[in-house]
């Protein structure tokens, strides 16, 4: 990657390790167009501080990171697993295991 060094926590390193292969490497391309520029315009601050970020990377992918002299840091890595919606109207939901309302406490 071109400009600032990208590194992880271990935490995220871990995270991003049992991501699929497409999802890790659309994380992978995500992350180098921050390297070139971790001020972006589709990143926004955290808190008041310029240097502490987030940005949504790719599909389901948010990352919180730290620029500091040369060195980005993801400190954050949240996937976003479609399959798992509550709404059972998302394009693409399974429903897991539950029979109408009886399964959110509607019961009857």
């Amino acid at each position: 990657m071109d400009g600032f060094r990208v590194t992880y926590t271990v935490e995220c390193a871990e995270s991003a390790a049992l991501l699929s292969p497409d999802r890790r490497e659309t994380l992978e391309r995500g992350l180098a167009v921050l390297a070139r520029n971790p001020y972006h315009p589709a990143t926004a601050p955290i808190g008041t501080h310029e240097d502490n970020r987030k940005a949504q990377v790719a599909p389901g992918v948010l990352i919180e990171y730290v620029v500091a002299h040369a060195v980005m840091v993801v400190v954050v890595l949240t996937v976003f697993d479609e399959s798992l919606y509550l709404l059972a109207d998302v394009p693409g939901q399974v429903e897991r295991g539950m029979e109408g309302d009886a399964a959110l406490g509607g019961g009857g």
